[in-house]
Order: C-alpha cells, then structure tokens, then sequence
C-alpha cells in the first residue's frame, strides 16, 4: 500500500487535499507505507503547516479512535493590499502579492487631529 492509498483509508478527500498541499516532496506518496500514524508524523512539518500543529495532532487522534474529524479551517486570500479597521488597529493583508499580513497598533481617531505633514508621513508608510 502506497502512503497515498493508506491516507484514502483513513481521511476524507478534502483533508487529503490539505496533506498533500503541506508535503513538501510530493514523490513520497508513492512510496510504501504501513502504518497512518509513522506517515502523518513524517509526512510534513505540522508546525509550518498552514492547520498548524494542534489541528494536525487532534485529527490523527480522531482518526485512530474512529471518530469523526472536524471541517478544515477556512483557507482565506485576501487580496493585494486588503486594509481591515478595527478598535485601535489596521490590518494590511498580502502586503504587495507577497502573502505577508502587517499589523499595526494605531489609533486611527488621532489622526484627524494631527498635522498634515505627519499624517502623510503615516500614511506613506503604511502604503
């Protein structure tokens, strides 16, 4: 049995998606396999995995008691540029097409009342 085909035997397609998309060498699926637990533990590093560690750990233990898995996380793009507003922070998500997310502790409500010349300058560098 190929990792691919024990992976079939013990998840839903859609989390066989999200486990592929994490593997870095995808030739792997191809090779023998045995046991899901030594695969799901080798396959890829849960901790940079977009689930991330504690979604990866509780789905193996879900799937070897039998239960049933919860829904995947959302997988959200946003796009270039996107600006989100909220009580005292700016959000600025896949900064230039990069992937990268900016954070910014600002209070918005203050700018109003600063000078021009410093507003500009905040603003050029959050663009």
């Amino acid at each position: 049995m190929t990792v691919l085909e024990i992976l079939f035997k013990y998840f839903p397609e859609d989390y066989i998606d999200a486990i592929v998309n994490n593997v870095p060498d995808k030739k792997v699926l191809n090779e023998q396999a045995d046991n899901i637990s030594i695969e799901m533990l080798t396959l890829f590093d849960w901790h940079e995995s977009r689930e991330g560690y504690d979604f990866w750990a509780n789905a193996l233990e879900l799937v070897l008691d039998g239960k049933s898995l919860p829904p995947l996380p959302l997988d959200i793009h946003y796009m270039p540029g996107s600006v989100i507003l909220t009580d005292g922070e700016m959000h600025i998500m896949n900064c230039a097409g990069t992937g990268i997310n900016v954070s910014f502790n600002i209070d918005l409500r203050s700018l109003t009342k600063m000078e021009l010349f410093k507003k500009e300058k905040i603003f050029a560098i959050l663009n």
